[in-house]
């Protein structure tokens, strides 16, 4: 038989004990003696150890030292090359931004941009009288412009990019051409075709240069009709543009950050994405050549797009295209060859009809989901693309959407929304 475990009965402190004397106290510790100095010969026996410690190092460091000059002098007289170094992806973080107020008294905006030092915010219309719309920062209306001598019968604005110089591009969809005004809302040039501005067409009927003191009056595109003032005086031409100009249906515009002019061409049959290199937009347009490069075709197919909408780039250089009737975004590469794409389908961050977008700081990209009618924000900047969350939803009220169709993000971190059927432009901030 197993003999039972006794435990010892644990001894009972009493009031007296907490008294005594720590000397006196049974489970007192006894206090440690004083250190005993070193004499001469111990603490030099330590400095010696010190001083070979320090020079044991000293030796190690010139031995990688001339390691790493032996493998340097290697590579440079084999001309080897130098081993990858696999440097682990950094991923952001993308961040929510808050509602701050609405801009109210447009009429169906399809567009928003603002000025290069954040003063102006301009709203183009498609409601209304169709203009364009200019408020300051606080939005105050300050003004409005539109193709001289038009009516809204004849004119349809849609997206709009505004350059380093302030110049504001501006697609009509009626007369299918890129509108050029300066900040005030000046109507001084248009891309009307692949190879023609009016500037360089004007040239071409004026003995090859443009008369001094050049002002267009009337600029009537869907009938090709243009009136203007010069030195020379009053003239009136149509516009007869050859053939090899087209296909040329511009929607969506975005500058990169090198200046480049990226267009979405809309043309049946031809969609596709088209950039104007910066160079060939600088200065006076009536020379204007330039060697536009072209990708992607008409369909539903990986290397397709079906009313491509706006284009971005994100920090690696790869274009980001809204696929507007494909439902999704496509992605391809600096060199402009298909990557992959995203946002379609019935997952979380799924698309609806996507339009506007904007690239914000550390690659998030953010989507206006027309039909959804929200922002998607997707994390872009690691190897594949993330969906991150959603920024407002449908509704009437202050902060919701009803078909939010463009997006614009300034220096300081405001975004501002065209939310079309809501007849206002939303202002929210980081």
């Amino acid at each position: 038989m197993a003999t039972p475990e006794i435990n010892e009965p644990t001894p009972v402190k009493t009031e007296a004990d907490a008294n005594l004397p720590a000397t006196d106290h049974p489970e007192a510790e006894t206090p440690a003696a004083p250190p005993v100095p070193l004499t001469p010969e111990e603490k030099e026996e330590q400095d010696e150890k010190k001083r070979r410690l320090l020079l044991l190092l000293l030796l190690l460091l010139l031995v990688c030292l001339c390691c790493v000059c032996g493998l340097l002098g290697r590579y440079l007289i084999k001309k080897e090359p130098l081993p990858n170094i696999i440097i682990p992806t950094q991923v952001s973080v993308c961040t929510r931004p808050a509602y701050k107020f609405s801009i109210n008294n447009v009429d169906g905006p399809v567009s928003v941009a603002l000025s290069p030092d954040g003063n102006r915010i301009y709203a183009a219309e498609t409601g209304g009288s169709r203009l364009v719309k200019v408020f300051d920062r606080d939005g105050n209306f300050v003004t409005s412009f539109a193709p001289p001598g038009t009516d809204k019968a004849n004119r349809e604005p849609k997206y709009m990019a505004i350059d380093k110089q302030g110049r504001i591009f501006l697609v009509d969809r009626t007369s299918q051409a890129i509108d050029i005004y300066d900040p005030n809302g000046n109507l001084i040039d248009a891309i009307i075709g692949q190879q023609m501005t009016l500037t360089k067409y004007i040239a071409q009927q004026s003995g090859g240069s443009v008369p001094r003191g050049l002002i267009i009056t009337h600029y009537e595109g869907i009938n090709k009709n243009l009136t203007y003032t010069s030195d020379l005086g009053l003239k009136t031409i149509h516009l007869t543009i050859p053939e090899e100009n087209y296909p040329f249906s511009p929607l969506g515009l975005r500058f990169d950050a090198d200046g480049n002019l990226i267009y979405t061409d809309t043309t049946t049959d031809a969609h596709s994405v088209r950039v104007i290199p910066a160079a060939a937009l600088e200065g006076d347009l009536s020379s204007f050549a330039p060697v536009i490069a072209a990708f992607g075709s008409e369909g539903p197919g990986n290397e397709q797009f079906q009313f491509p909408q706006t284009v971005v780039k994100d920090g690696r250089g790869n274009f980001y295209i809204s696929d507007g009737n494909n439902a999704r975004v496509s992605v391809w590469t600096p060199e402009r060859a298909y990557k992959t794409f995203f946002g379609f389908g019935q997952t979380q961050g799924a698309l609806n009809l996507p339009r506007g977008m904007w690239m914000a700081r550390g690659d998030c990209l953010v989507v206006a989901d027309a039909v959804g009618s929200t922002l998607r924000v997707y994390n872009v900047s690691g190897d594949e693309p993330q969906f991150a969350f959603d920024i407002g939803e449908f509704g009437l009220e202050e902060g919701k959407f009803n078909y939010p169709i463009d997006v614009y993000i300034d220096g300081t971190g405001r975004l501002y929304i065209a939310d079309r059927d809501n007849n206002r432009i939303q202002v929210w901030s980081y």
